[in-house]
């Protein structure tokens, strides 16, 4: 992990430079959390470290610049799927953008009252057989 890590860290302040420029024009990045709905869990059962990040990373593909650059975006509920599973977005901002995306978060908490809004339990979707 030694040269990986050090080539990645030596590619930081390029990256921040190039994704940063957007935010001369706009405050947020709002992206969706995943790309897909959720994978089953045990669609990742038994594999390995390496493949398990590029399930996650296939999934999430708007969120790992942001992981690499260690900015920060918060999570934000934006329904449900056709099966009950979340969806959520992600509000991304350039460094030191943390009050701005946690006020943009709250006042979209307290228009949308994420709070009253539940799936239906999964274990009343699963049908019996006889």
């Amino acid at each position: 992990a030694g040269a990986p890590l050090r080539a990645a860290r030596a590619a930081e302040p390029r990256i921040g430079r190039r994704i940063g420029r957007f935010f001369d024009e706009y405050d947020i990045v709002l992206a969706p959390t995943t790309a897909t709905p959720p994978p089953r869990i045990e669609a990742i059962d038994g594999i390995s470290n390496a493949d398990t990040d590029r399930v996650i990373t296939e999934h999430c593909p708007y969120t790992w610049p942001w992981n690499v650059l260690g900015w920060p975006s918060v999570n934000v509920p934006a329904g449900f799927t056709a099966g009950g599973l979340p969806i959520g977005l992600q509000l991304m901002g350039h460094e030191s953008s943390e009050p701005l995306l946690v006020s943009v978060a709250a006042q979209l908490e307290n228009v949308l009252q994420w709070h009253r809004k539940r799936p239906d339990p999964w274990w009343t979707q699963v049908s019996e057989t006889p």
